[in-house]
């Protein structure tokens, strides 16, 4: 490690940035990490969330005003009042979403965020060509090419960071006049070109700062410069991976007139050519407590806390073959368990947070037993991502949970092992529902991250997936009350520095000649060579996308909050609130004595399909088995083998099925109508979330948008359907007074049947608008 330079406090020589659009809930790690490795060697630095402060700006009933004062595109009448309505209420939206309020009230969080996302869509239609949401500003120029980044940091009409960091970014930097470096931090290709257009105008401001960039996205793209590259007009720098020692032998020497050479991982020009130096692995033991106070953690992010981010390893130790993240950082270690305590403990002191997100890439089961033992005895809650592992069990769930554990993200990608094993993943298909009842009964939320058509993947492992993805999220909230755990779901790109893409016939893929004019392209175009027709089909896709809409958040279609707010609200719950009495999962039920005169229903988690003809056929996408019966087993449920069953045939069927947890017996289960006897007048039904209502001719069918698969229904049936999908929800009291005489008793029995497969929901009638809905 160079020797440290000991710069004297004083006024700052050097600026850190992280531009956006980043996260806009809570910081990035990497500018306030670089930011504590500088001033412990004594150098006088100081960091701007510029990111924060865009958003901050635009979310503002000022901001948003003077962005449209300055716009030559006029709204329409409606858009114009759309707009200026959500502006006159945007200022209280967004201090709500920052309210711990925001948490406890999911109502008032939907309607908040409704108001903000109105005046980001106002500012996208004064910007010709962008998409502005919470996670990604789209622009009309995009980052797959450097000759649209260079056209952008010049286009006040099609980039609006042009105008924006006139009022946000040039005060600072007039406001530092001993100015000497300047570092962006680019993790995103979302920020290249906000990043580029900030050092535009540093350079038009102070041509005289030495401008250098890095971050994950840098170093993947360092390779595509060439000596000469337009994008060493506007700075002068590159560092490449980590940036710990990099910066600080870097700022040693501009701050003593040497030149840049030889500072590991920089990549600079030198007349014709680009001077490049192999990079340097930061000790993870010696890294300062990261330092925020540069970082607005009171007002400048949209969610309560702050949640701060930490790590307790670097890198990936696996090399899955879709990802590029071991490809494009150093070698993976861990950090000593007492530093990363330390750590939380300096944090917590400091900023009065107890709320934290482990960003590492992978949180792997040695770092998870040694954050329950450190964090034990402390008060924290906090969340990060971990892999599904055969040593993941309840011993271990539970002392997580006690240590402040609250959500875990878990890379699932497929509920098949052929398309596991293709992948690399290195895990079996069998550890997954274990590990996943385990950390639910402990009261730990999950998020299951899956991709759809990897080379060689069926249509049907898609759909079987998104089916296991369904019941899992299902048993979260009914067995074990867990109401927060979620699933998203993408299709498969083709990374350029993936495991595919440097051996893509091992994966019977075919790359295909990219355009010339994306040279920053990651995402390569490909053909699959092997029999099954890839790349995904128009309908895969739309299993995908319907599956990721639906399901992709626990607090309704369309809703779908950021994962600090998730957070926070699985961290809201109470301790101890579990799914079960004991808090642990029920087990597969096994048939007793009396087994023939017990009332028995579908499981929990199996699936009904109703083929035509007298066969019925339940599928489980746990376990990925089918049970066909007679479909007369089925009608009349609850109800005994002795009263349906015509031979020992039947019987011994029916037993098989209630063994393997096709079926069990008829008892109340958390959350979900197990008895017609149990539907009163005061409940209110729905169509259930992804189930929609279909006539076609005579018939009626309920449809699951996500896989497309159906029921037909009955008559009654199908009158019933159509009353709670006319209505947008029916009480029962409604549905019983438009029954025919004596039909009462099939009524009852066809919509319990609905409910317990989740065709039909349960609501409370009350469903109010929040306030702030209304002043909207």
């Amino acid at each position: 490690m160079p020797t440290a330079p000991r710069h004297q406090p004083g006024p700052s020589r050097v600026l850190l940035i992280n531009p956006p659009l980043w996260n806009p809930y809570a910081p990035h790690l990497a500018v306030p990490l670089l930011l504590a490795v500088l001033r412990r060697h004594g150098v006088a630095a100081s960091a701007l969330d510029l990111s924060a402060e865009t958003m901050r700006h635009l979310l503002s009933r000022d901001g948003a005003g003077a962005y449209a004062a300055e716009r030559e595109e006029v709204l329409g009448a409606r858009a114009r009042d759309q707009f200026e309505a959500a502006r006159s209420s945007v200022d209280r939206a967004a201090a709500f979403l920052r309210s711990r309020e925001s948490i406890t009230d999911p109502d008032g969080h939907r309607a908040a965020t409704a108001v903000c996302q109105a005046v980001l869509d106002g500012v996208a239609v004064l910007t010709p060509g962008a998409d502005l949401s919470f996670d990604r500003f789209d622009l009309r120029h995009r980052p797959v090419s450097s000759r649209q980044v260079m056209r952008a940091v010049t286009d006040a009409v099609h980039n609006p960071y042009v105008q924006i960091f006139e009022q946000v970014l040039v005060p600072r930097l007039r406001a530092l006049p001993h100015l000497e470096v300047v570092g962006l931090s680019v993790s995103a290709d979302s920020q290249l070109i906000a990043a580029l257009t900030a050092a535009r105008l540093i350079r038009r401001e102070r041509p005289d700062v030495h401008i250098t960039v890095g971050g994950n996205f840098v170093t993947r793209i360092a390779d595509r410069l060439w000596p000469g590259h337009p994008f060493f007009t506007l700075i002068d720098s590159l560092v490449c991976y980590e940036g710990e020692e990099s910066l600080v032998d870097l700022v040693d020497r501009l701050l003593s007139g040497r030149p840049p050479h030889g500072v590991p991982g920089i990549v600079v020009p030198d007349g014709d050519e680009l001077h490049r130096c192999p990079s340097a692995t930061a000790s993870l033991d010696e890294l300062p407590v990261p330092d925020f106070t540069d970082h607005p953690l009171a007002d400048g992010y949209l969610a309560p806390g702050p949640v701060l981010p930490v790590i307790a390893s670097r890198s990936c130790a696996w090399k899955c073959a879709f990802c590029a993240i071991p490809f494009a950082s150093d070698k993976f270690r861990i950090r000593a368990p007492e530093a990363v305590v330390a750590e939380l403990d300096e944090l917590h002191r400091r900023h009065g947070t107890r709320d934290f997100q482990f960003v590492d890439e992978i949180l792997t089961v040695r770092s998870m037993r040694a954050l329950a033992r450190g964090l034990a005895d402390r008060d924290y809650r906090w969340y990060g991502e971990t892999r599904f592992s055969p040593t993941i069990d309840r011993r271990l769930t539970d002392a997580l949970h006690k240590a402040g554990c609250r959500r875990l993200d878990l890379g699932l990608e497929s509920y098949n092992q052929d398309v596991l094993d293709r992948m690399r993943k290195d895990i079996k298909a069998s550890w997954i529902a274990p590990n996943l009842d385990a950390l639910l009964a402990s009261g730990i939320s999950v998020h299951l991250f899956g991709i759809a058509g990897f080379p060689g993947e069926a249509r049907w492992q898609t759909a079987r997936t998104v089916e296991f993805a369904t019941a899992t999220l299902a048993r979260s909230r009914e067995r074990y009350a867990v109401p927060d755990s979620t699933f998203g779901i993408g299709p498969f790109v083709l990374d350029a520095l993936s495991p595919v893409a440097a051996a893509p016939e091992q994966f019977q893929v075919r790359v295909l000649h990219q355009d010339p004019g994306e040279d920053l392209q990651m995402a390569l175009r490909y053909d699959y060579t092997g029999s099954l027709p890839q790349p995904l089909s128009a309908e895969d896709r739309d299993i995908a996308a319907r599956a990721d809409r639906i399901l992709g958040s626990a607090f309704g279609e369309g809703e779908r909050p950021a994962e600090e707010v998730v957070f926070l609200r699985a961290a809201a719950r109470r301790r101890g609130e579990r799914g079960d009495q004991d808090g642990r999962p029920p087990g597969v039920p096994c048939p007793g004595p009396h087994w023939e005169r017990t009332p028995l229903r579908p499981a929990g988690g199996w699936v009904v399909r109703l083929r035509e003809g007298e066969r019925t056929v339940l599928y489980e996408p746990r376990e990925g088995a089918l049970f066909t019966l007679p479909s007369r087993l089925l009608d009349g449920l609850p109800a005994t083998a002795d009263a349906v069953c015509r031979d020992s045939a039947e019987r011994a069927l029916v037993r098989a099925a209630l063994h393997h947890g096709c079926l069990e017996p008829d008892q109340p289960d958390a959350g979900l109508l197990t008895s017609a006897a149990q539907l009163t007048g005061d409940l209110l039904l729905r169509l259930g979330p992804g189930t929609q209502l279909v006539t076609e001719a005579a018939d009626v069918f309920l449809t699951s948008r996500i896989t497309g698969q159906r029921l037909r229904l009955s008559d009654c049936g199908g009158a019933v359907a159509r009353l709670v999908a006319a209505d947008e929800g029916s009480p029962w009291a409604d549905l019983v007074a438009r029954c025919a005489p004596g039909s009462l008793p099939r009524l009852r029995t066809f919509v319990w049947r609905l409910l317990v497969n989740r065709l039909l929901s349960v609501e409370t009638p009350d469903r109010s608008p929040h306030p702030l809905a209304e002043r909207r």
